[in-house]
């Protein structure tokens, strides 16, 4: 193998809801194989993937300054390129210090857990090719925070702290990963807007300086309209709210809509009064007027009425009528989910439903948080609680009627 190599081992697991291997999961509306690809690439690395067992038979062929890594591992390049400082000339693995990032972002992660760090199969390969071997570099990646308006009874703290990073790993064998990945790439996204180039910078200062206000808030608002990316056939109606956004191509976002640190998809369909806040949407969905989404992912043409839906996965062609898929537990407790492993905590106060691609829900269903609905289903609530058939002569015996197994 040439110099420069990213040798990716192949995992053929499928994670649930969506039966897919992690290769096939969107980040951002990209697939988590196409993301890897691009990136190494930019890194100079021509990426080469092998099963398991060729990579042990091969190993050996290795020459220094390749990869080694499996593929179900989202990584950002800031974090990528930390790890490449710190491993000139070693054989070193990458590892995770534990912090508030690991608390809210890498949970129930399946890789090897120590004391004070996790550790990733994302290798830096010298002349040591005994992995065993490997040096870990532990990299601490809590960079920025930003608190949360929540009521201290709601988190028995008096306030909520997010971590804003420019350098995120996941590793993707759970359906919680799936929702979490895609936090954490758009997390790496607003934080570099903490850090803009020159250009983008100089947009938002004068987007400042234009708004002639003291004002911090009207400034600040004016400031992330300028960084935000609309594509030039995106129609973006005048009354609506983008600020720290990527709008796609062809994309329609409607009157007095808000769209605060999100990615809407091309042809994406976002109605009048929705608002969007730590979302991404995919490719050709539907946001009806009035819906809500915060912290959720929508795979493309997904459709989606009502919510408000928080901290949830969509898969492909989904179709959720007014349902209401909770994600907080009212008795304080974090939230259990079920994997592979069987049920766990996750440590997390908030969770939503995973929705498997192509399942569409009535209105009037609740789900407890966390849970993953299997795709390609149908489902509708107890017929006992819907109104079917209305006795025309009703009106001449009463006006007023409980329903009674759906009459």
């Amino acid at each position: 193998m040439s110099k420069k190599t990213a040798i990716i081992i192949i995992r053929d697991e499928l994670i649930p809801p969506f039966q897919e291997p992690a290769r096939d999961i969107l980040i951002q509306n990209v697939k988590l194989s196409k993301y890897q690809d691009d990136m190494l690439g930019r890194f100079g690395f021509a990426v080469t993937r092998i099963s398991e067992s060729e990579c042990k038979q091969g190993l050996s062929k290795v020459e220094g300054g390749s990869l080694l890594l499996h593929e179900h591992l989202f990584f950002s390049p800031e974090f990528l390129q930390e790890f490449l400082e710190k491993s000139q000339g070693k054989t070193t693995r990458a590892c995770l210090k534990k912090n508030v990032y690991t608390r809210q972002l890498a949970v129930l992660q399946d890789v090897e857990q120590l004391d004070e760090y996790l550790a990733y199969p994302l290798y830096h390969i010298a002349a040591e090719k005994e992995l065993e071997k490997a040096e870990d570099i532990v990299i601490d990646v809590d960079e920025y925070f930003e608190e949360g308006s929540f009521p201290p009874h709601m988190l028995n703290k008096d306030n909520f702290k997010y971590s804003i990073t420019t350098r995120p790993i996941v590793a993707l064998t759970e359906p919680l990963h799936i929702g979490l990945a895609n936090i954490a790439a758009n997390f790496a996204r607003i934080a570099r807007l903490r850090k803009p180039g020159l250009w983008p910078g100089l947009k938002a200062l004068w987007a400042g300086l234009t708004a002639f206000s003291i004002d911090k808030t009207t400034i600040k608002a004016r400031a992330l309209r300028a960084l935000s990316v609309i594509s030039p056939t995106a129609e973006v109606h005048p009354t609506a709210v983008v600020e720290g956004s990527i709008i796609g191509p062809k994309a329609k976002i409607g009157a007095y809509a808000v769209v605060r640190f999100s990615v809407v998809g091309e042809g994406a369909f976002v109605d009048d009064h929705a608002g969007l806040k730590f979302s991404t949407i995919g490719d050709g969905a539907y946001i009806a007027n009035n819906n809500v989404l915060f912290f959720s992912t929508v795979y493309p043409r997904a459709f989606l009425i009502s919510g408000p839906y928080q901290f949830c996965c969509f898969g492909y062609d989904t179709a959720i009528m007014n349902s209401i898929p909770t994600d907080y537990r009212l008795d304080g407790k974090t939230i259990k989910v079920k994997t592979k492993h069987g049920l766990q905590d996750t440590g997390l106060r908030f969770a939503g439903s995973i929705i498997g691609h192509g399942t569409r829900i009535a209105a009037g269903l609740i789900f407890g948080p966390g849970r993953a609905i299997p795709k390609e289903l149908t489902l509708y609530p107890d017929p006992a609680r819907v109104l079917t058939k209305v006795d025309e002569n009703l009106a001449d015996q009463g006006n007023v009627w409980f329903l009674k197994d759906g009459v």
